[in-house]
């Protein structure tokens, strides 16, 4: 389980079904990080996109609809606590 800290740091999460290498757009507090399905992966994409207080994000994906931090994928999951 993670610590419920981390979970209130993850605001929104998104995927856009795997139309590009980056397929995840993931938002911590108003960092945005673009990773691929295996970002931590030498052949994986993990890279911080900037702080942004507003964006739009229709173009991001489709919102992932998470109840709690384990719904994330795996993969995710690990990004997300090296970022944090």
């Amino acid at each position: 389980m993670a610590p419920s800290w981390r979970q209130n740091m993850i605001l929104k999460v998104w995927d856009n079904g795997g139309k590009s290498f980056d397929r995840y757009t993931v938002r911590v507090r108003n960092d945005y990080f673009g990773m691929s399905k295996n970002p931590s992966s030498p052949q994986g994409f993990n890279q911080y996109a900037g702080s942004y207080p507003e964006i739009d994000e229709s173009s991001l994906g489709k919102k992932i609809k998470c109840l709690n931090y384990r719904q994330l994928p795996y993969e995710i999951r690990g990004a997300i606590t090296i970022r944090t």
